[in-house]
């Protein structure tokens, strides 16, 4: 019985692979579409943006911002973040004014700096300089990688939370450089917002 379960399982995924692949890409985009933001409907909204994912020469680059961005979401929601990462990147590429993927991609760095953070904390309690150095290092990295992103979201959505972060992550790097122009970075950031992907279909 298992057996025959399983068989059907493949043959109803590999069913839909193909089906993917010969459905035209407008009726395809439509599909997705329609459900991406369905809660209910995000494994399946996963399988379509896949699909799309697969057939990028046919996408407009409008569409391809799009399925990119959503199926970072979808993987974020899924609790699958490190899926999520390159498609906010591939998004962030395509449409560098779309703030809303470098939000996602700041705070996805955030809580990885926080988590080695509480690490350091407790190397420091135990006395251990070369651990406390070795995880110092790796918070810098993964701090800057969430800065740039965190100041483009500021600067296009301005959010008081937002920007203590980014202020509390200058603080912890001690760069005090960084904080003196943080101002006039978000100003000039500030000139090439969007704050809505349009479909094409």
């Amino acid at each position: 019985m298992k057996k025959r379960l399983l068989t059907l399982l493949i043959f109803l995924s590999t069913a839909q692979i193909t089906f993917s692949q010969t459905k035209s890409i407008k009726d395809l985009y439509w599909d997705y579409a329609q459900i991406r933001m369905e809660d209910s409907e995000r494994a399946q909204a996963i399988t379509l943006a896949e699909a799309l994912i697969k057939r990028t020469p046919e996408l407009t680059k409008t569409q391809f911002g799009n399925v990119s961005y959503h199926l970072g979401r979808l993987y974020e929601e899924t609790g699958e973040t490190e899926k999520a990462i390159p498609h906010y990147e591939q998004a962030i590429k395509i449409t560098p004014g779309y703030y809303v993927p470098y939000r996602a991609l700041g705070f996805i760095f955030i809580k990885k700096a926080n988590a080695i953070g509480s690490k350091m904390n407790e190397a420091a309690k135990a006395k251990d300089a070369k651990l406390s150095t070795e995880l110092y290092g790796q918070y810098k990295a993964i701090a800057l990688k969430a800065l740039p992103n965190l100041e483009k979201s500021q600067a296009c959505d301005p959010d008081e939370e937002t920007k203590n972060i980014i202020l509390n992550l200058y603080r912890s790097l001690k760069d005090n450089a960084s904080i003196l122009s943080l101002d006039d970075r978000l100003k000039s950031k500030s000139s090439a917002c969007i704050s809505l992907l349009e479909d094409e279909y």
